[in-house]
Parts: C-alpha cells; sequence; structure tokens
C-alpha cells in the first residue's frame, strides 16, 4: 500500500510544482508593463507634499530667524520641563487596564 500511495503522490508533485512555476514562467512574456501607470508613478505623493510647502523660496532665505535670546528660552524651556514633574516628587501609579476579568455574570 506504501508504494501505491507514492505513485499517486508524484503526479500530483509534479502538478502542483508545475502550477507554481507557470505564474513566473508567463510574466516573462509581458511587454511593455504597464506604461500608462509608470508614467504617473508617485504623482499623488509629490502633489500631497507641494500642497504641505507654506513658501516653495524658504530655502533662499538667508536671513537669521527671529526669537528669543539664550537666556529667555532656557528659562521657557525649564518650565516647560517642569511641568510635566509631579508634585511633592511622587510618582504617579501606573495605569493597568483588566480585561475579561471581574467576576461579571
Amino acid at each position: 500500500m506504501r508504494s501505491i500511495s507514492l505513485t499517486l503522490m508524484l503526479p500530483l508533485t509534479r502538478l502542483a510544482q508545475l502550477a507554481l512555476l507557470a505564474p513566473l514562467l508567463l510574466a516573462g512574456c509581458v511587454q511593455g508593463g504597464t506604461p500608462h501607470f509608470d508614467a504617473r508613478f508617485g504623482e499623488a505623493t509629490r502633489l500631497a507634499m507641494a500642497q504641505q510647502v507654506l513658501d516653495p523660496a524658504a530655502a533662499g532665505n538667508t536671513a537669521p530667524a527671529n526669537g528669543l535670546d539664550g537666556a529667555s528660552a532656557r528659562a521657557v524651556m525649564e518650565r516647560y520641563r517642569a511641568s510635566f514633574a509631579e508634585p511633592n516628587g511622587q510618582v504617579a501609579p501606573p495605569v493597568s487596564f483588566m480585561l475579561g476579568g471581574g467576576g461579571g455574570k
């Protein structure tokens, strides 16, 4: 019985191999590709990026940006970082979620 199952499996295996190999072989016959799609490939991405640019000529502007002096900027950043610290040096307890438990009926 073992030899019968092997002889039946051998043609099926070759048929499966041929079925997997056929699309690869047929892909080599395709000529020209998709010229309509290739010509416009990435157009939507380039358009979206261009629409997000506020001033396209900003790279040519060599004037320095006006802003805060160093001492004022440091004070602002220290105040900003301190706003995230817990009062009295206490650490907030971690948030935990319980899924699927709780003794529901």
